[in-house]
């Protein structure tokens, strides 16, 4: 491929919705890989002979090349053997009295009346709940310092400790006290941090929970967000939209593009690599920003090096590439949540818009909501239940103002806060204010539909009639 890869050669992949008989098969290799890390030692070891076992029969019919089924068992026995040592380590935890330095691994939030926040303590991770003094002192705190703590390190109880998986966390620490003095950060995290308090000084004409929302949209800072807020927004069909996902990495790619393709071909994509880790790290190295920068990064790799791929087949590689890196996150909920909404998607959403067909604008923008929800349909209905209907609706109104708002709120908010430090703040405050108008309305779409829910057997009968009517208009579409 020529030396340059400009945004016109990105499409070609990332809009390449046909899913061919191959792509399916690796997804289901992918889908047993996931089994695989899960899986007990009993039930990964059945797995592996139902594999061994399939791949002699795909050998006896020449389905499947010699090669290519040692390399399935391979990658799957490998993926035992890596899942076993994940869970072996975060298994392997030193409990007991603890006094000297922690890192900070995560912005302490408030919950209720205790700050929660999680320290590493000697290469083990614990969640933390702190009231009073040492709540307050340890409010302050910036992810990547170091604080001087004393308490007393235990397990979680029985049953409640994969919960915690994704996030490496192995016990609860007990804080008894905290030190006045922290040791800073490295350069990089203090980057990051440097980029987040100017978001936060950007939007600081703000009322707070404007700003608590906004952070959540652009930079998935979801800490200052009220219990009220969080829940309108689970309520509403709307959570995903202060989870920073692969929209707000394309938002971000999208906006450094000019730049990035006026490098050549080496440093664009040493460039491009390192603005997906360095959001990563300002996400706070969310599951779902996760999967979205090593899609992206895949997907832009493929492009330049003339290679590109399909985008079903690029979504389990995504996956199984993230899964070998970290099998623990297997039991993060944000990451298969991100998962299903891109093979919705990917899947249903050109389709769908297909069917609708006029408005274009409206067709495509329901086509994707549609797609969307039925993609992350099984797992919430395992974890939350069943959706409200309206979300679709909802998410129609809210989801392009929310759009805006990530594509233009992380460059105004920084440019508000840089020309606030010279004594320009009513500048930057008006430069700001279109972006407040756009949070507010996004508040208020998940506060209104927050209410307008259905819930059991009528919301059920609804999403049967939505169906139903996806299904009529996929057959008039087709006789016509």
């Amino acid at each position: 491929m020529p030396s340059g890869t400009t945004r016109r050669d990105l499409p070609a992949m990332t809009t390449s919705y046909d899913v061919r008989r191959t792509d399916w098969l690796i997804v289901f290799g992918v889908a047993v890989y996931l089994c695989v890390t899960r899986a007990s030692k009993t039930v990964c070891i059945a797995i592996l002979i139902a594999v061994a076992i399939s791949c002699f029969v795909g050998l006896r019919r020449s389905i499947i090349s010699r090669s290519g089924a040692s390399l399935l068992i391979l990658i799957f026995v490998f993926g035992a053997i890596n899942s076993q040592r994940a869970t072996n380590d975060f298994a392997d935890v030193r409990l007991g009295e603890y006094e000297g330095y922690a890192t900070v691994m995560s912005d302490p939030q408030n919950i209720g009346a205790a700050t929660r926040t999680a320290l590493e303590i000697e290469g083990d991770r614990f969640i933390v709940y702190t009231y009073g003094r040492p709540a307050w002192r340890l409010a302050g705190a910036k992810v990547g310092e170091q604080v001087f703590v004393r308490g007393l390190r235990e397990s979680f109880a029985r049953g409640t400790e994969s919960r915690w998986m994704a996030q490496h966390i192995k016990g609860k620490f007990r804080l008894e006290s905290v030190g006045e003095q922290r040791l800073v950060a490295s350069p990089i995290l203090r980057s990051v941090q440097r980029v987040r308090d100017l978001v936060q000084l950007g939007s600081d004409s703000f009322e707070f929970n404007d700003r608590a929302l906004f952070t959540g949209l652009v930079i998935g800072d979801d800490t200052r967000q009220s219990e009220s807020m969080i829940d309108a927004f689970r309520k509403s069909g709307l959570a995903h939209l202060v989870a920073v996902s692969g929209q707000n990495v394309s938002f971000v790619l999208a906006a450094l593009s000019p730049l990035l393709s006026r490098l050549k071909n080496r440093l664009r994509i040493i460039a491009t690599l390192g603005v997906l880790a360095w959001f990563v790290l300002i996400t706070r190295v969310e599951p779902s920003v996760v999967r979205a920068a090593t899609m992206a990064g895949l997907a832009f790799l493929s492009v330049t090096f003339g290679r590109p791929t399909r985008t079903m087949r690029l979504i389990a590689l995504t996956v199984l590439l993230a899964v070998i890196v970290d099998p623990l996150l297997a039991w993060s909920v944000g990451f298969f949540m991100s998962v299903g909404a891109t093979c919705g998607l990917c899947i249903g959403a050109a389709p769908l818009a297909q069917i609708i067909r006029r408005p274009k604008w409206l067709a495509q923008l329901i086509g994707a909501t549609v797609a969307a929800q039925l993609g992350v349909m099984p797992v919430v209905i395992l974890i939350f239940g069943l959706p409200s209907v309206t979300g679709i609706i909802a998410n129609v109104l809210a989801v392009p103002i929310a759009g805006l708002v990530m594509l233009v709120g992380l460059p105004m908010s920084l440019f508000s806060a840089l020309i606030s430090n010279f004594g320009l703040g009513e500048i930057g405050d008006l430069v700001m204010l279109p972006i407040q108008v756009g949070v507010r309305w996004v508040w208020w779409v998940a506060e209104i539909f927050a209410h307008l829910r259905f819930e059991g057997t009528v919301n059920l009968a609804l999403w049967l009639g939505v169906l139903a009517g996806i299904i009529a208009l996929r057959h008039r579409s087709s006789s016509v």
